[in-house]
Parts: C-alpha cells; sequence; structure tokens
C-alpha cells in the first residue's frame, strides 16, 4: 500500500483518535500529540496486513494515553486550585447523546478521577462502544477483567453524577441569555431563580492567573460572585456565545492573557447547578483564532 494512501485511512479515523485523546487526557494539545505519535508509528507498519485499521489505531492511541495520563495524575498532585480540562469549540449531532454527554466539562472532572486503565475501558466501552475483546487488546488485561473494570468505573461515575437534562442548545442559550440579562442589571434576586440553590461554580486560573481556588457553593453566593466579576470586565471587551465542550458557553476574549471560557451545566428543572470557568493561559492558547473542532462520531 502507498504512503498517499496510508495516510488516507490515517486521516479517516483522525477524529475518532482525537476524541480518545480527548476524553482520555482532558487535554486538546495532549490529543494532538497523541495523534501526532500515533501517526509516526502508523508509518512505519505494513499498512496491507492491519485487517482493521481503526481498531489497530485505536489501540495505539489508547496505550499512548493511559502512558500519558500516568504522568499527568502525578503533575495533578501539585496542580495549583481546581483542574479543568482545556476546552473545544464544538458540536456533536443531537442524536449522539453519548458522545456529546462525555464531552462536557462536568463528566471529563469526573473521568480524571478513574485511575489510566479505567479510564481506558470505560471510555472505549460505555462512550465508543468497543468490545471488551478489543479493549482486552488495548489495555493488555483479559475481556473478563475489562468487563468487570467497565462496571466498577461506571458505578464510581454514576454515583457522582447529577440526573441532568439534555438541553437542546437553543434552550440551554434562552436561558443564559436571561442570566447575562440579570447579570448586567446587577439582580441578584432575579439571577437567584436561575440557579440551582446548590449550584456550584469552579475555577481554574492554573499557577499564574488570579482566581477562587475553591469552588463557590450556593445559589446566592454564586450570583454575587457572577454581578461581581462582570462589573471587573471591561464593557467593550467581546464576548461571545459559543458551543463549548458540547454545552452552551460563554467566550470572553480579553479576559487575562488570552480569555476565559465559562461554560454550564443546566440541571432537570431548568435551572443552572454548575459554571465552569477556565481562565488557565496554558488551556487556552489554542483557541486563538480557533473555529469548531469537528465532533467525535462513531
Amino acid at each position: 500500500m502507498t504512503t498517499t494512501a496510508a495516510d488516507a485511512i490515517f486521516e479517516d479515523h483522525r477524529d475518532r483518535l482525537f476524541g480518545v485523546g480527548y476524553r482520555m487526557t482532558g487535554s486538546v494539545s495532549d490529543a494532538n500529540d497523541l495523534c501526532q505519535e500515533a501517526w509516526l508509528r502508523w508509518q512505519s507498519v505494513d499498512v496491507a496486513t492491519v485487517h482493521n485499521p481503526e481498531a489497530y489505531l485505536v489501540r495505539t492511541v489508547t496505550r499512548l494515553a493511559i502512558d500519558r495520563s500516568r504522568s499527568a495524575a502525578a503533575r495533578r498532585e501539585r496542580y495549583v486550585g481546581h483542574w479543568l480540562p482545556e476546552p473545544v469549540l464544538t458540536q456533536t449531532p443531537e442524536d449522539a447523546a453519548v458522545l456529546a454527554d462525555s464531552m462536557t466539562f462536568a463528566f471529563l472532572v469526573l473521568l480524571d478521577e478513574l485511575a489510566p486503565v479505567e479510564r481506558a475501558v470505560f471510555v472505549m466501552h460505555d462512550v465508543f462502544g468497543y468490545s471488551f475483546a478489543d479493549i482486552a487488546l488495548a489495555v493488555d488485561r483479559s475481556a473478563a477483567t475489562c468487563r468487570q473494570i467497565a462496571s466498577r468505573a461506571r458505578r464510581r461515575v454514576h454515583a457522582h453524577s447529577p440526573g441532568l437534562r439534555r438541553f437542546t442548545l437553543a434552550e440551554e442559550r434562552a436561558l443564559i441569555d436571561r442570566a447575562i440579562e440579570r447579570v448586567i442589571l446587577g439582580d441578584v434576586e432575579g439571577l437567584m431563580e436561575l440557579l440551582a440553590p446548590d449550584v456550584v461554580a469552579i475555577d481554574d486560573g492554573g499557577p499564574n492567573v488570579r482566581a477562587a481556588r475553591h469552588p463557590i457553593v450556593g445559589s446566592k453566593r454564586v450570583a454575587r460572585f457572577l454581578i461581581n466579576l462582570a462589573k471587573r470586565i471591561d464593557a467593550s471587551s467581546p464576548v461571545e456565545l459559543v458551543t463549548v465542550n458540547d454545552r452552551v458557553g460563554l467566550y470572553f476574549r480579553s479576559v487575562g492573557a488570552v480569555g476565559m471560557i465559562m461554560t454550564f451545566d443546566v440541571d432537570s428543572d431548568g435551572t443552572v447547578c454548575r459554571i465552569f470557568a477556565q481562565l488557565n493561559p496554558d488551556k487556552l492558547g489554542h483557541l486563538r483564532g480557533a473555529k469548531p473542532t469537528p465532533a467525535q462520531t462513531p
């Protein structure tokens, strides 16, 4: 098989490989690095002997991601403040609910609490639907062991997952528009009506940007926080309503060094239950001039 043909095969699966790598690491840069390393390894393979290129490439990225995740876990222990993933401006088709839900900040934070092999098994099986036989080859475990790992990981994830209703993007945008109006008016009581009583706001500023080091909990505290934050933002600064990690979000392009991404989770009763603000410039640099990244589809 020619090099051109081999490259074409790889490109056919690049979105899938990025999707696996991103969910494994929570990092756009790491996911791109994993794809690059997989491509380099692909160049040394006799592609004609590979019966299932997709399975081969996904196994390669998964193994690389497990090693990358182990290194990241050690760095995370020294991380300043709360860790949040790097945002991606992306939108998954509405009928791909599992894929969409697995892209949210809340879900990626939960995945980050799993051990690397647990995370790989869960992502490959519950998100992408690979068989335990295929997963066993990727993580060097038996299929029966992978089934047990997936069950254990599923219980851990679901135990900490609130019952979110999947609203349409139009519904989410309407809710966020109402919240913005009340923030601009400084209407604490009115904003509280749109927030769940136990709403949580989490910032990630990394080591170099001032941010709340601990979660802000409760509708009144969060409402006041948002209104005070708005007062500190230059009124002329561009703010865009974007789809980030398959949720409606706000992109403040002139906050800090490279900006701020704020995304929201909406509870089943239509109130905002979680707010995530990513301010760490190390995690936002890739968004300069960024266009929406193609979402991962099966």
